[in-house]
């Protein structure tokens, strides 16, 4: 037997193997003997039919198996011995057996190529400064405002910033009739829609009143299939509902979780700072990653980029049977994308391998105790959970990485967690 690895590109190695037949036989005739005590034939007991019986209905079989094993072995044997850590699937690329000379083949490996990220030192790429306007923390507290108020019937002509509930009985667009849906209710704020002459032909309806709406969908409307068209409304008014905002007391602050007015002011602030960091911040770092890319190039392995797709295409699929394999216009239009994602995570593990940043114990529980917040979980319970599971080591990585990251843009992680 016969290995030669051949280098056929940074991310590709080729072994060309030679197999003599004679290498085959003791594998062969044990196998052959497996067979003969799990083999049952009509006349013959399981184990008891004659080997001559069983090598020629299963001869073809037993080889096959037994030259796909041997060959597997081999493989796994000189990429260990070669240090060689495969991506996917081998692929066998030619393979010659005609059962008398030595058995002759190549079997290509995908790997990922040796990298020696340069520059990430001082990228020249920090996080930009971030302010918070009043006006913004004013947008925040009226979107809270609105979110935490109700609406209730009133008995008068619809204003806006009324909610006008009614049924659509026809609606013609560019003089065709449309035909109406399942559910013909409609709930309208109005001044808020995205077609303002429906909201005007509402204002000052009552209830049970039946109106007729005529207007032209502006040109910027969200929906391109109705921008710039005319359109002919009946409805059916049912009901004109007031906004009323929650009052702001003891026990209103209290749900929301502050102890007053200031405090939810303060509180909405403190969330855009963060907002804002986090988007300036993430700016920086693919602004670095991109030139950190652009200044080490190497390849990526097909099937990395392969798994990756697949992967993104089926994270939500509830069981194997509606996991999909990605087409070829899939892989076209996503492997851009895929491929600068896999050299991302590449150049930080080797960032954080090289300036052996690890995340500490603080770092974890704190991470733990924010996700313990957000999904309203006693946080033991959660850090237990993660524990138990193996999905602690996850987070310690995800950790790792995200360090990695500040790392490039000028943050430099707390002595301890770089020990």
């Amino acid at each position: 037997m016969s290995v030669e690895i051949k280098e056929t590109s940074a991310t590709v190695r080729t072994l060309e193997i030679t197999i003599p037949q004679a290498d085959l036989a003791a594998p062969f005739e044990k196998k052959l003997n497996q067979y003969k005590k799990q083999v049952s034939m009509k006349g013959f007991r399981q184990g008891m039919v004659p080997k001559a019986m069983v090598l020629k209905q299963f001869g073809d079989a037993i080889r096959h198996e037994v030259v796909d094993e041997t060959v597997n072995k081999i493989v796994q044997e000189e990429l260990k011995k070669a240090n060689i850590i495969p991506v996917g699937q081998m692929k066998v690329v030619d393979f010659k057996d005609d059962k008398a000379s030595d058995i002759a083949l190549k079997v290509e490996i995908e790997m990922d190529p040796e990298i020696d990220i340069k520059g990430y030192e001082n990228t020249g790429i920090t996080v930009a400064e971030t302010a918070v306007h009043e006006e913004e923390v004013k947008a925040e507290y009226d979107r809270l405002v609105q979110m935490w108020s109700r609406d209730e019937h009133v008995d008068r002509a619809a204003a806006k910033g009324d909610v006008v509930v009614g049924n659509y009985i026809e609606v013609v667009i560019d003089g065709e009739k449309q035909e109406l849906p399942e559910n013909k209710e409609f709930r309208s704020l109005l001044g808020e829609s995205a077609s303002p002459g429906f909201d005007e032909g509402l204002t000052g309806a009552t209830a049970g009143e039946t109106k007729e709406i005529n207007f032209k969908y502006p040109d910027d409307h969200k929906d391109e299939r109705y921008r710039g068209k005319t359109a002919q409304f009946k409805v059916e008014v049912t009901d004109v509902r007031a906004i009323v905002p929650p009052t702001m007391d003891e026990e209103f602050f209290k749900q929301v979780g502050v102890k007053d007015e200031a405090d939810l002011k303060e509180t909405l602030a403190e969330g855009i700072a963060n907002q804002k960091q986090d988007a300036a911040k993430n700016k920086a770092i693919n602004e670095a990653i991109d030139k950190l890319i652009e200044q080490n190039p190497f390849e990526v392995p097909n099937a990395r980029v392969y798994d990756l797709i697949k992967w993104t295409l089926n994270r939500n699929a509830q069981s194997e049977k509606d996991v999909v394999e990605p087409t070829e216009e899939q892989l076209k239009g996503l492997t851009p994308e895929a491929t600068r994602e896999i050299k991302k995570h590449r150049i930080l593990d080797f960032i954080a391998t090289k300036e052996k940043i690890r995340p500490s114990q603080a770092a974890v529980d704190a991470r733990l105790q924010e996700m313990a917040k957000a999904y309203h979980v006693d946080f033991e319970s959660l850090k237990g959970h993660f524990r138990q599971s193996g999905r602690i080591n996850q987070l310690r990585d995800e950790l790792r990485i995200q360090m990695a990251a500040d790392f490039i843009v000028g943050i430099r992680p707390a002595a301890e967690e770089n020990k």
